[in-house]
């Protein structure tokens, strides 16, 4: 319990805190970084006991937990708000995954080159039983905190498989699917069999299924990803290597890891412009096709972007300047209108 008059010299006591337990060493000089995670609660008043103070104080901390770079939150009505709201999806999201309620979106893939359509990437969605659409944002964070991701993740590969052998028996010509993996998966020693095992019992052909990890995910354990890839490849299924950009050591990482596609990240595109940014853009694209890796950017949304990177022989294009994440059923009617119909799809942008 601190008294003090402002929050400026409450920070400043927790700066020095800090400060001092990361540089503590021992009577040997053993040194110990220690990293504290602190919720606080403001007493406005003192009609509050000191159980509720404490509690508030706690659950101010649960919003940082496991973020390793925030050693404090403050208690305020938003984070009251944000933890009752992840309550009540916790409560909600076994049923859920039980009755269905997660769906796919699937947004588009073009060939730079001839602007067909090659693939698309499966997005979840949470679609609840009254018909209102929970965007990713809102629930996708959490699941990854609590692990209830692994499940979503082989529910979505499952949901794939099957949807693809939908268009198939119609008649359709499906293109290649990826789905998200997270890097939680990769610890689970049976996984690749699991997936093998769905793709197995849906009857679909690996040509028609790929699988997306985050480029963090390479770094945690190279040697359980390696032998992860290498499980995938002797199926068939490729492997795409998503966000890159956004760790340290992505270049050193290429030649460590046989990923099929390198998947750039939206940083990068959005940069498109700036002459330093187009120069690593355009080198990231030459180093990876000289390691036989095709390069898809994401997050494309304007002509001049989407030129730039035709130019400098960047192999696919997924962003809104193509198409943005759409339902199964529209998806379906852009494989009918790109190949039954005859016309270029890929010339009606912006979609």
């Amino acid at each position: 319990m601190l008294r003090l008059d402002t929050r400026e010299e409450l920070l400043w006591r927790i700066n020095d805190l800090c400060l001092h337990l990361n540089n503590y060493i021992t009577k040997s000089g053993q040194v110990y970084k220690l990293s504290l995670s602190m919720g606080i609660y403001e007493v406005d008043g003192e009609t509050d006991d000191i159980v509720s103070m404490a509690d508030r104080a706690y659950i101010a901390r649960q919003t940082i937990k496991n973020k390793g770079d925030t050693a404090w939150a403050f208690y305020d009505g938003a984070v009251r708000d944000k933890l009752l709201h992840e309550k009540e999806i916790e409560s909600q999201m076994e049923k859920a995954l039980a009755e269905g309620e997660f769906i796919a979106y699937y947004q588009p893939k073009y060939s730079t080159k001839e602007q067909k359509l090659i693939g698309a990437e499966a997005l979840v969605r949470w679609r609840r039983s009254d018909g209102i659409i929970v965007p990713p944002y809102q629930f996708v964070p959490l699941f990854e905190r609590n692990g209830f991701i692994n499940k979503v993740d082989r529910y979505m590969f499952e949901l794939v498989c099957r949807q693809q052998m939908r268009w198939l028996k119609q008649g359709l010509i499906p293109v290649p699917i990826s789905v998200n993996m997270s890097r939680m998966c990769l610890y689970d020693p049976h996984i690749v069999d699991e997936y093998i095992g769905v793709l197995n019992g849906s009857g679909l052909s690996a040509a028609y299924i790929k699988l997306e990890l985050t480029e963090s995910a390479f770094f945690e354990n190279i040697s359980i990803m390696n032998n992860v890839i290498e499980a995938l490849h002797k199926v068939g299924i490729k492997v795409l290597m998503d966000d890159f950009g956004t760790g340290y050591s992505s270049m050193m990482m290429l030649k460590n890891v046989a990923i099929d596609v390198l998947k750039l990240d939206k940083s990068f595109v959005d940069d498109i412009g700036d002459d330093r940014s187009e120069k690593i853009i355009s080198n990231i694209i030459y180093l990876a096709h000289s390691l036989q890796i095709e390069v898809t950017a994401e997050g494309v949304e304007t002509a001049a972007q989407f030129e730039f990177l035709k130019s400098v022989g960047c192999d696919y294009i997924q962003g809104y300047y193509f198409g943005k994440p759409q339902p199964a059923e529209d998806f379906a009617a852009l494989l009918q209108k790109e190949f039954y119909d005859g016309s270029d799809a890929g010339a009606d942008k912006k979609g």
